[in-house]
């Protein structure tokens, strides 16, 4: 018995962006590797929206291990932390010159990831981390934050340099490569893969954060190329 549990946000859901709306793709990486790999069962925890801090207060790690079937092969993966690395910035919108956290601070980010994955190498899972897909911060600018809140602000709070997301976002990648390497779990670079193909923003939606189907498609191949 072959049992998969993943935890994330909107990507490993395979939410994309598309004709103004947010809808489901029609088939995303997880569906590709579930047919590739044959897994008995399959759990996606995935949400749109979900950051780690979110995720852990739900309790949502602790309730799965509760029905964990111990005996099998488990093996989970975690592809999160982009919208922990975000901020609100309707907020900054309207206090530009003073000092915002993003929805998770970096600390507690990395707190809770290394308390996610020594949860789940306590219950005998083999463990997967997915480094962050890069955020492409001028469409993330342009066709996210300034249609939420005043752009010429938030400029004001990015210090005039919109490549300031991008960085920020970096920060938080680092932490999941941390992570792996603390705790010995195997780290797949989905982010790498991307910044390696020179196409690789032909394969995001609008909006500078989700890939498209043909980006769902790229990063299935990524992962089954890894393992």
């Amino acid at each position: 018995m072959r049992n998969l549990v993943i935890f994330g946000d909107s990507i490993p859901k395979g939410i994309i962006y598309e004709d103004g709306r947010i809808k489901k793709a029609k088939v995303c990486a997880v569906d590709i590797l579930i047919d590739h790999y044959k897994f008995d069962n399959v759990k996606n925890y995935s949400v749109y929206g979900q950051t780690l801090a979110r995720l852990t207060a739900k309790g949502t790690i602790d309730e799965y291990l509760k029905t964990v079937d111990r005996s099998a092969k488990n093996y989970a993966a975690i592809c999160i932390g982009g919208n922990d690395a975000d901020y609100d910035w309707r907020t900054i919108a309207l206090s530009p010159d003073e000092s915002h956290l993003p929805l998770t601070p970096i600390n507690e980010y990395s707190d809770l990831l290394d308390c996610a994955v020594k949860k789940l190498l306590a219950a005998d899972h083999k463990v997967f981390l997915l480094t962050l897909p890069p955020v492409n911060s001028q469409l993330y600018f342009s066709n996210v934050i300034s249609r939420i809140a005043n752009g010429d602000s938030v400029m004001r709070f990015l210090c005039g340099d919109v490549s300031n997301i991008y960085r920020h976002q970096e920060l938080f990648n680092y932490e999941v490569i941390k992570c792996a390497y603390k705790n010995d779990v195997k780290l797949i670079d989905i982010r790498s893969a991307l910044l390696n193909d020179i196409d690789c923003y032909d394969k995001y939606c609008i909006d500078g954060v989700h890939p498209n189907e043909r980006g769902q498609s790229f990063l299935a191949d990524t992962i089954i190329n890894y393992a």
